[in-house]
């Protein structure tokens, strides 16, 4: 499986504070299938992370890996914050791209904004890129309507949603939002964003059918890996088709 929303550096936002952490989240990740994992820290005011500097710290965790018989793939990226992304150069936006892909992680907000994620969208794919919309069931904008959320992928937005919201890890509303999005065909990939290797873990586990985790998590974030051409995702019309009771 791919995980493209995941907080695997060290050291540098609310993810492992330590190599220690970050081999235990990876190991945790290899243990339930997982064999590529987007390193994806906020790219935002609150944490100072610069893009300038994933790729070395992507590339020293690889060496980590290597070095304790860990198969994972960490490619690089970050999860860029609404108030970074008019802010960022041509370079820093191809730094915290998913891996050597033209395809960014953008944060929905946990506060209401208005049509600023429209804006937001509507910018990056000007500079040419491809956005993916990290955890928007947990965004009041989008839980208090899809069809915000369904213009945005009408426009060419992709959606992730976080395996820990289908297990209800955030609380009924939040997982009622992501199965509404999932019944409407409005998610098409699911990750972790995993912090540590237990609590916020890198479980993949969402309760989806096999072929359901086959696309979200395998053949969509190939896709948006390879910028090549994203299955449109199923839509279910009621919960037993897309969860197992």
């Amino acid at each position: 499986m791919i995980d493209l929303h995941a907080h695997l550096l060290p050291g540098v936002d609310d993810g492992p504070p330590d190599l220690p952490g970050t081999l235990a989240l990876a190991s945790a990740a290899v243990a339930g299938g997982t064999r590529v994992m987007a390193a994806t820290p906020h790219i935002g005011f609150q944490h100072g992370v610069a893009p300038g500097e994933l790729a070395g710290r992507v590339a020293a965790v690889r060496e980590a890996l290597a070095r304790e018989g860990i198969a994972l793939e960490a490619v690089t990226g970050g999860e860029l914050a609404p108030d970074r992304t008019l802010d960022l150069t041509d370079d820093e936006l191809r730094a915290v791209a998913l891996g050597d892909s033209r395809c960014i992680l953008l944060e929905c907000p946990f506060t209401r904004a208005g049509d600023l994620m429209a804006r937001l969208v509507a910018h990056l794919q000007m500079k040419g890129y491809r956005v993916l919309l990290g955890h928007p069931e947990r965004s009041p904008t989008f839980l208090a309507d899809l069809d915000e959320l369904a213009e945005l992928v009408r426009r060419g937005a992709f959606a992730q949603l976080t395996a820990g919201s289908l297990r209800g890890d955030f609380g009924r509303t939040v997982e009622r939002g992501a199965r509404g999005m999932l019944e409407r065909g409005l998610a098409h990939v699911v990750a972790s964003d995993a912090h540590a290797a237990t609590g916020r873990s890198p479980s993949l586990d969402a309760g989806l059918t096999p072929a359901q985790a086959t696309l979200l998590c395998e053949t969509a974030p190939h896709a948006l890996l390879a910028d090549a051409d994203v299955p449109a995702p199923p839509v279910a019309a009621r919960r037993r088709r897309w969860l197992r009771r």
